[in-house]
């Protein structure tokens, strides 16, 4: 696996070509599209295995596996018209695109593997989902922070449900930010002591040794702060919500793919 294409670089592709160069002492040779052509830029300007292409033909032409990093919407756009080689492996990021779909769109029967990448691959510290489980793919992300391969596209399409869920967290501390700040905390001093909170609590997350309620329990007391939010705030009705909106997700997905 010795180049890499990237067709759409934005902030995934990004994150991928940083986890992939730096501080790598023998990174691999990087193509990028000229699709996000500042972002592609500064990153062959400040690593030296990373070149731009002239086009998304020539990532396909020069790479052996290429990763489609590009908006659903615009994959008529941008993957209209290009030959695939049969020996090149083809790595979707598309969510809501099923296989069968990308290889109608594309013309090809090139081994093709979906993936979800987060962010924290540029640390090399996010486990990734694959689907299916393709020994070069999941090479390529196992250097990344790990490959989480399942079988079909049915699970995959829970795990990118899950995904969902990312920015709902981050309000979930910007409300708790501003409830601080109503009752005469300065905003700065909230904010910066919510983050240190929680920065706190993705570190007892790395302790895979306990379940997730298991560490629910060993951070509350009985009758204490933690479990009164838990048991009146996040009670049935709130949990049924958030299950509701995760199963209507779920059936976008699978219609989607």
């Amino acid at each position: 696996m010795e180049r890499i294409g990237i067709i759409g670089v934005g902030e995934i592709g990004r994150a991928l070509v940083v986890g992939l160069c730096d501080g790598i002492e023998e990174p691999p040779e990087l193509l990028l599209s000229p699709r996000g052509a500042r972002t592609a830029a500064e990153l062959s300007e400040r690593y030296p295995t990373v070149r731009v292409c002239a086009d998304n033909q020539e990532v396909l032409d020069r790479s052996d596996v290429v990763v489609i990093a590009v908006r659903p919407q615009d994959r008529g756009e941008a993957l209209a018209g290009l030959r695939v080689r049969g020996d090149c492996v083809l790595v979707s990021l598309m969510a809501g695109t099923g296989i069968d779909e990308l290889r109608r769109t594309l013309g090809t029967d090139a081994p093709l593997v979906r993936a979800i990448p987060l962010p924290a691959v540029r640390e090399r510290r996010s486990v990734t989902v694959t689907c299916p489980s393709h020994p070069v793919v999941d090479s390529l992300f196992d250097r990344l922070g790990g490959a989480l391969s399942v079988a079909d596209e049915a699970a995959f399409d829970v795990f990118s449900a899950l995904t969902g869920t990312l920015t709902a967290h981050y309000q979930y501390l910007a409300t708790l930010t501003e409830w601080a700040a109503r009752h005469g905390v300065p905003p700065e001093a909230a904010d910066r002591y919510v983050r240190g909170l929680f920065q706190g609590v993705e570190r007892a997350l790395g302790d895979d040794t306990r379940d997730l309620r298991r560490l629910a329990r060993d951070h509350e007391t009985p009758g204490g702060l933690n479990e009164r939010i838990r048991t009146t705030w996040f009670d049935a009705a709130n949990s049924k919500a958030l299950t509701d909106a995760l199963d209507a997700l779920l059936v976008d997905l699978g219609e989607a793919g």
